[in-house]
């Protein structure tokens, strides 16, 4: 942990730009509408290139029909995107609860986003985890450096991939539990006798705006009828199984290379050590060669190794010396095999933590989000609101704030379509259209586009 932790501080700036792209991401997931709108007036406010100023340029092209300029068109059909997602009535409420209810997701909820923002917390620690254990082996024969960086966007590729894995497994287990209780239920009525179809969908898709239709059927089907399954109507475990097989890869997988990468700073360790060792051996401050021939041109050549039988008895008995030093070797080994062992337990401990990540993925991706057709519309369009009171007045508020957000920028577009005409100087009919746009406001267009 103290080398990932001193790993995560060698790159505070890459650290720092990840968690910030992390918490951006868990944002747009879960506020994607909202994102989605400011991201329009942004493109239609834009000076120069925005789309006021290309469209404004467009004063010829007109709509005999409506009586209306194409570029004034364009600009209302882009915000009634928007404005008929909220333009719900009392109806809208009851259809998308009855939706819900007979596709046995009422009372489900989306991802939150301090779940969103939890999980990415464990795969920023996940990613780092992994980059410090990848990173001498990213880029053989690169420098540290590039290794590292290649190490970081390896490692966060693959927790990012693991999050969106974990999360499809999850929401494949709860459509198992659907069809499950559907099989469940279509059995319990075969054998009460009053089975009287095949366990098969209506013909007729069942959306939100026709929830209804199926009223007179078994519960069962209309749970049937709101999810996309097999023929057989049997649950699936495909992307489990690939799931299960990938996070076990990546754990054992892990777990090998951070015991070769402890293996190897073992041997670098002892290695450093006999070097310092060989450095230090010889009393006389060298092991060489001409160590040798200065001993023999001293003693002789004949009485060399009687000249170094004495050096050994002047400086200590060569037995207890070799004694000594199979002690050392001795209890180097032993400490050597309690660090391997030490660490491979260690190893194998985060490697069952990593599975337990992943795990605690899956069951989000089980307790959240949705299995049916159209439940998340369904849930988007309640918004979470028990009563109908509440409901109509959040909408009301909506439809009106993006009337008045359409209206203003239909009213900068017209405004600078005049400008360009008067500096082009177009025909009188045309100015006299261009002038008279008192009829042309955003709620008009509502009541054409409507009917």
């Amino acid at each position: 942990m103290e080398n990932i932790i001193a790993f995560i501080m060698q790159h505070q700036i890459e650290t720092i730009l990840l968690v910030f792209g992390i918490i951006l991401l868990a944002f747009f997931i879960t506020h994607w509408p909202e994102v989605k709108f400011w991201w329009l007036n942004f493109t239609y406010n834009f000076p120069i290139f925005g789309k006021i100023s290309t469209l404004a340029k467009d004063i010829e092209g007109f709509d005999e029909n409506h009586k209306w300029f194409y570029s004034e068109e364009r600009l209302c059909r882009d915000y009634y995107n928007f404005y008929e997602k909220v333009d719900k009535d009392s109806e809208s409420f009851d259809e998308a609860k009855a939706y819900l209810h007979a596709a046995g997701e009422l009372g489900r909820k989306p991802t939150p986003t301090f779940i969103w923002i939890m999980i990415f917390i464990l795969v920023i620690v996940e990613a780092f985890g992994f980059a410090y254990v990848l990173a001498g082996f990213t880029i053989p024969g690169a420098s540290e450096a590039t290794q590292q960086k290649g190490a970081v966007g390896v490692a966060a590729m693959l927790a990012i991939l693991l999050v969106w894995l974990t999360h499809l497994t999850g929401q494949e287990l709860h459509k198992n539990t659907l069809i499950k209780k559907i099989r469940r239920w279509y059995k319990n009525d075969n054998a009460g006798g009053s089975n009287w179809r095949d366990l098969k969908p209506d013909e007729q898709l069942i959306t939100i705006d026709n929830t209804f239709n199926d009223e007179k059927s078994p519960n069962y089907i209309r749970m049937l009828n709101r999810l996309d399954v097999n023929d057989k109507v049997k649950a699936t475990y495909i992307k489990t199984i690939l799931t299960l097989i990938f996070i076990f890869a990546v754990a054992i997988g892990a777990t090998y290379i951070r015991h070769q990468v402890l293996t190897q700073e073992i041997a670098s360790s002892h290695e450093a050590a006999m070097n310092i060792f060989n450095d230090d051996a010889s009393p006389f401050g060298s092991t060489d060669a001409s160590g040798d021939d200065e001993i023999g041109a001293l003693f002789g050549d004949d009485d060399t190794k009687g000249a170094e039988d004495d050096l050994a008895s002047l400086f200590g008995d060569g037995n207890k010396a070799a004694t000594s030093n199979t002690k050392k070797q001795s209890n180097a080994s032993i400490e050597d095999e309690t660090n391997q062992k030490g660490g491979d337990a260690t190893f194998v401990i985060l490697g069952l933590l990593f599975v337990f990540i992943q795990i605690l993925g899956i069951f989000f991706g089980m307790h959240y989000d949705y299995a049916g057709r159209e439940s998340k519309e369904a849930y988007e369009c309640l918004r979470g609101f028990a009563t109908k009171k509440a409901f109509l007045s959040f909408y009301e508020k909506a439809k009106t704030h993006i009337a008045r957000v359409a209206q203003k920028q239909l009213q900068k577009l017209q405004h600078k379509m005049n400008i360009i005409n008067d500096n082009s100087g177009t025909d009188a009919e045309t100015t006299a259209i261009l002038r008279n746009n008192k009829d042309r406001t955003f709620k008009q267009y509502l009541s054409f586009e409507d009917k």
